[in-house]
């Protein structure tokens, strides 16, 4: 299953499913039908733990079209009400939208509730060393294709997470939320979850300028051997924070043409004349070549600013927030109910400027 939280500084990792139960979470459903009609927003203590004003809700897709009249009762509802916070993923209330890459990973599934978790990550890296900034946005999706296991509820495991910001959807207990051991389960318990479209039921987000947080450093020493000519060393090397990175590219502009002397100590490298750029990949990095370099001789009329920025992209399993969900249980009788689980971090942005 995704990695679980804890004290150290791992978080969740791939795609798994679970079936039974974890004995260690109190009574919930009980706790859900006591607390779940009551308006949450207005108890001080949650109030207080609300995300913070820099939060901006997700854009909708498709903001301008109008949406059509819900069908099916409480359900539609509830799935109207969450297209309209921009957390409906899909076509079932005339929103065009894509389910993100981790709804998308794996076979589908039979169980009827699969769980994507997702995070993005946005750094930037000066080139004089040192990390500009970095910001990790997380969100944890929830898709029912099986209306007879609609009404669920979703203990969490979760670590400490300093720096972390965490906004559940407005129709979330949040009361069950900031408890501990958490969970995740509608405000009116006699609801259950909408059909057919995927939910982002909780976001979060990190913002740091600790540079022991990123997952790969990108060093470049371009030294002028003649006009327009240098001869350049790229490296990568990961950082205390390790983790396994996955299809790893890392991209250097080079507009004059393809570079002579190319020696590539990790990986390969090759020019592509479309973009006008080195392209070196790397298909896995981990504790095993935890460095590497590429060096090559290449012209630039604009001096060393002519090879930046460089853009890096990789994968991983292991996500930065230690979150999981460990089991997925009935709201009405609290037994385990079948569930698959994909979890994984991308890159939307990470540069060297």
């Amino acid at each position: 299953s995704g990695g679980s939280g804890g004290s150290g500084g791992s978080g969740g990792s791939g795609g798994s499913s679970y079936m039974g139960p974890t004995p260690d979470v109190p009574s919930l459903a009980s706790t859900v039908a006591s607390s779940g009609g009551t308006d949450m927003l207005s108890s001080p203590s949650i109030s207080s733990f609300s995300a913070p004003t820099t939060y901006t809700k997700p854009a909708m897709k498709g903001g301008g079209m109008q949406l059509g009249k819900p069908k099916g009762g409480q359900s539609a509802n509830l799935l109207q009400a969450m297209a309209e916070e921009g957390e409906v993923i899909g076509s079932e209330v005339g929103i065009s939208a894509s389910v993100t890459p981790a709804a998308r990973a794996g076979p589908p599934s039979a169980s009827g509730i699969q769980l994507a978790i997702e995070e993005k990550l946005i750094v930037t890296l000066s080139r004089d060393g040192g990390l500009q900034g970095m910001e990790v946005k997380g969100d944890l999706q929830l898709l029912i294709t099986d209306g007879g296991v609609g009404k669920a509820i979703l203990p969490l495991s979760m670590g400490e997470n300093p720096g972390f910001q965490f906004k559940t959807h407005p129709n979330i207990n949040k009361a069950l939320f900031t408890q501990r051991p958490a969970a995740l389960a509608l405000r009116d318990p006699s609801r259950a979850f909408p059909t057919g479209s995927a939910l982002g039921v909780l976001k979060w987000r990190l913002q740091t300028n600790d540079d022991s947080q990123v997952p790969l450093l990108i060093n470049c020493w371009p030294t002028q051997t003649a006009e327009e000519t240098f001869e350049l060393t790229v490296e990568y090397e990961q950082t205390a924070a390790a983790r396994e990175l996955r299809d790893v590219r890392v991209c250097i502009p080079i507009a004059a043409g393809a570079p002579s002397s190319l020696v590539v100590a990790a990986g390969e490298a090759t020019y592509d004349k479309r973009s006008a750029s080195l392209l070196w990949s790397i298909p896995i990095i981990d504790a095993s070549n935890s460095s590497g370099t590429v060096e090559f001789t290449a012209h630039s009329a604009t001096g060393a600013d002519g090879f930046f920025p460089i853009d890096v992209s990789f994968s991983s399993p292991k996500i930065f927030c230690e979150l999981d969900v460990p089991e997925v249980r009935s709201a009405d009788d609290e037994s385990p109910l079948p569930f698959t689980k994909q979890a994984g971090l991308s890159v939307e942005s990470y540069q060297v400027v």
